[in-house]
Parts: C-alpha cells; sequence; structure tokens
C-alpha cells in the first residue's frame, strides 16, 4: 500500500510542478514513469496494467485528432482566425472577435489546438495594429477555455466525462449552451473593463491581410467528415465508434499523405492519458481511492443539489489547479455515480475543471500554449497579469456555470 501512496504522490507532483531542475519532465513524461513504477513495483500486474487502460477515450481522441489534423494541415484554422482579425476594426471589437471567435472554435476542435493555432497569426495581426498583445492574449486563452465547455469535442476532460457519464452529444450540448454563452459574455465583458483605458484608443492602422494560402479541397472535405461525425453524435451513435469510423474516413477521402496529419495527432496526450490510467489503477489497489470516495462524499454530502454542486465546483477548482483539470476529472470517475442527481454532478464536473483552467496561468495546458507561443515572439504573459483577470473571470463564471446548470436541471 505505502509503495503505490508514494508512487502516485511522486507522479502527481511531478504533474503538477513540471521540470523540476534535477528532473526534466513533462506532464506525459511524469505520467508514464508513474505508470510504469506501478507495474515493476508491483502494485499493479501487468495485465492489469493493460485493463485499466480506457480505450473508449483514446480511440475517441485518436478519430477527433486526425479529423483535427487534416483540417491544420489545410490551414484551415488559421484562415478562420485572419478572417475574424481582418473583420474587426477596433479594438473591442477586436477583443469580441477573440474571445467570441477562439470559444466557439475550440467548442468543436478542442481548446489547446485552436490556442496553439490561433496565437501566431493573432500576434501578427497585433504587431501590424501596434498594440499591446496582452489583453487580446488573454482573450483568446480564457475564451478558448470557456468556450470548450460547450461540447464533448471541446476539451480532454468533457470526453472523460461524455465518454464515462454516457450522455449525449446533443443532451451534453443542449445544458452547456447557456453556461457557455454566459461564461463567454462575462470574459468579455469583465476584460473589456480590465483593460477600458487601453481599448477605447482606436488603432493606429489597420491589420491588412496575411494572405493565407489555405487548402480550400482539403478543408472542404475535413468540415463534411466532422459534419457527419456531429450528425453520427446527434443521432446517439457511439462517441468513439463514431469518432474513429469518421478519422479513418478522413484518411481515405484526403488524397494526402497521411503522414502530415497523423503528425499532428497529439500523441503525448494520448500517452498521458493511458498511463495515467494505470496510475489510477495503481492508487486503487492501495486503497486510497475507496478513502477519498468516502471524504468526497462527506464534503459532498449536503441534502440540496445548490450545496452539492458548490462543493463539486469548490474541489474542481483546487484540484484543477493543484494537478490538472484531467487527472482531476480522474480522480472523482468513482465519486460522481455515488452523488445524487448523477447527470447533473457530471455535467458540475465537466463545467467546474474546465472554468476552473482560468484561475491561474498554469491552471490549463491552453493558457500554457499561448503563454510560450508568445514568449517566442518577445511577448510575455506573466503570472500576476494573468491571475488579476483570470481569478475574478474564474470565480464568475464558476457561479454563473453552476447557477445554470441547477436551472436547467
Amino acid at each position: 500500500m505505502t509503495t503505490g501512496l508514494v508512487i502516485f504522490a511522486a507522479t502527481y507532483l511531478l504533474i503538477a510542478v513540471q521540470r523540476l531542475p534535477f528532473l526534466p519532465l513533462n506532464r506525459p513524461a511524469a505520467s508514464l514513469l508513474g505508470a510504469v513504477a506501478m507495474v515493476v513495483f508491483g502494485v499493479v500486474s501487468l495485465q492489469d496494467a493493460y485493463a485499466a487502460i480506457d480505450l473508449d477515450v483514446l480511440v475517441f481522441l485518436l478519430g477527433l485528432m486526425l479529423i483535427v489534423g487534416y483540417l491544420e494541415v489545410g490551414r484551415f484554422f488559421e484562415w478562420a482566425a485572419e478572417w475574424v482579425v481582418e473583420r474587426a476594426v477596433t479594438p473591442r471589437t477586436l477583443l469580441f472577435a477573440v474571445v467570441v471567435g477562439g470559444g466557439l472554435l475550440s467548442a468543436f476542435f478542442v481548446n489547446d489546438t485552436i490556442c496553439l493555432v490561433v496565437t501566431p497569426i493573432l500576434l501578427a495581426a497585433l504587431e501590424r495594429l501596434r498594440v499591446r498583445p496582452l489583453p487580446y492574449l488573454l482573450g483568446l486563452a480564457m475564451g478558448a477555455n470557456v468556450g470548450s465547455v460547450l461540447s464533448v469535442t471541446g476539451n480532454p476532460q468533457n470526453m472523460l466525462v461524455g465518454i464515462w457519464s454516457g450522455t449525449s452529444f446533443a443532451g451534453f450540448l443542449l445544458h452547456m449552451l447557456p453556461v457557455a454563452t454566459g461564461g463567454l459574455a462575462i470574459t468579455y465583458g469583465y476584460l473589456r473593463w480590465a483593460f477600458r483605458r487601453e481599448l477605447s484608443q482606436p488603432f493606429a492602422s489597420g491589420p491588412g491581410s496575411m494572405a493565407i494560402e489555405a487548402d480550400r479541397p482539403l478543408i472542404g472535405k475535413g468540415l463534411t467528415v466532422f459534419a457527419i461525425a456531429v450528425a453520427g453524435w446527434l443521432a446517439g451513435g457511439s462517441l468513439p465508434l463514431v469518432a474513429i469510423t469518421c478519422g479513418a474516413i478522413m484518411v481515405a477521402v484526403a488524397q494526402r499523405d497521411p503522414a502530415y496529419a497523423i503528425e499532428r495527432v497529439d500523441w503525448d496526450l494520448l500517452l498521458m492519458f493511458a498511463s495515467l490510467f494505470v496510475v489510477m489503477r495503481g492508487l486503487e489497489a492501495t486503497g486510497a481511492v475507496e478513502w477519498i470516495d468516502r471524504r468526497a462524499l462527506d464534503l459532498a454530502g449536503v441534502e440540496s443539489a445548490a450545496g452539492t454542486a458548490a462543493a463539486v465546483s469548490g474541489a474542481m477548482l483546487v484540484l484543477s489547479n493543484l494537478i490538472s483539470n484531467v487527472p482531476a476529472v480522474m480522480l472523482w470517475q468513482d465519486v460522481v455515480p455515488t452523488l445524487p442527481n448523477e447527470p447533473l454532478m457530471w455535467r458540475v464536473v465537466a463545467m467546474s475543471s474546465t472554468l476552473a483552467g482560468n484561475f491561474l496561468l498554469i491552471g490549463s495546458v491552453a493558457n500554457l500554449i499561448v503563454a510560450e507561443r508568445a514568449q517566442e515572439q518577445g511577448v510575455k504573459v506573466g503570472f500576476g497579469d494573468y491571475a488579476r483577470v483570470g481569478i475574478p473571470v474564474t470565480l464568475l463564471t464558476l457561479f454563473w456555470g453552476s447557477g445554470s446548470l441547477l436551472v436547467t436541471g
């Protein structure tokens, strides 16, 4: 038991801290070390480790990533970002376009992907406009996080919740629509207020055009296949089966070298998921998960749905900023089914673990992508700069999201 707990604690410390001076590891590498240690030190057998990996989750992710990969090859996201930026004629409309546009794209094509592709385009436009990038970079990161709450395909934790809860694509979308709509409005409104002086000044020049050479035939095929996938999910089809089927169809109809799209699959994320499943199985073998479940039930063991939702949201806010949102959701996999009104609590977990990503700069991978890509071009997004806006935005959107879900049931 002690061995499993030590391995679990060390793994999650590395996931939370990352890149210690004496051990420079990212999240996937730390997760892999933890999974291997669980097997090598006998906490779980190799067969149990294989059985712990949820193939539904990995297959769903892989299928979606293949479609998104071809859209990246076709430069769809760059073209979409440029189209939005060109039409923003004032600082306030540009901020609105960045928050809402990034949010809507993230809702269906994964927030990390949108931040990775859009950040350089946005920085190039801002350089031509000769304005301070910070408000717009924060708008992109926070809008992408908030918008991704809308659908099962918006972010990895939503995918986990979608598969484990057995919810339909349409049902998830309908319940999260007011959460995402109000959340984006709150995010834009607070950013507009926080940077009101800068946003009141007109642009010194127009953004011009970057002349993105998009592969329109490939984009058309990619969007068509994605639309087929959405139709399949709306019709009640299996999330992983529809995703991998449409991913395979995309490979067949793209008529492009598949190597370029396959390179864009986030293999690091798939590795991290598979490894974390094994780490969690090792934790279960120690009996600690049962103890955590009891403590969580005590925390959420209030009579009202509002009290339970508040307890769950608070736990997700803390855990998501300590160990990241995906591991936080994994910890609650066995807790949520024991809570009253399980479907509602699954939605609260998805909502709160997603919106909690805006609390601090380290709260989500999307934030770090924006900060790192900006740093590459000499633009700094500081921890304090982010927190001054991120903390109030998170608290306001969590309050709105919890209220919306309680009203819609």
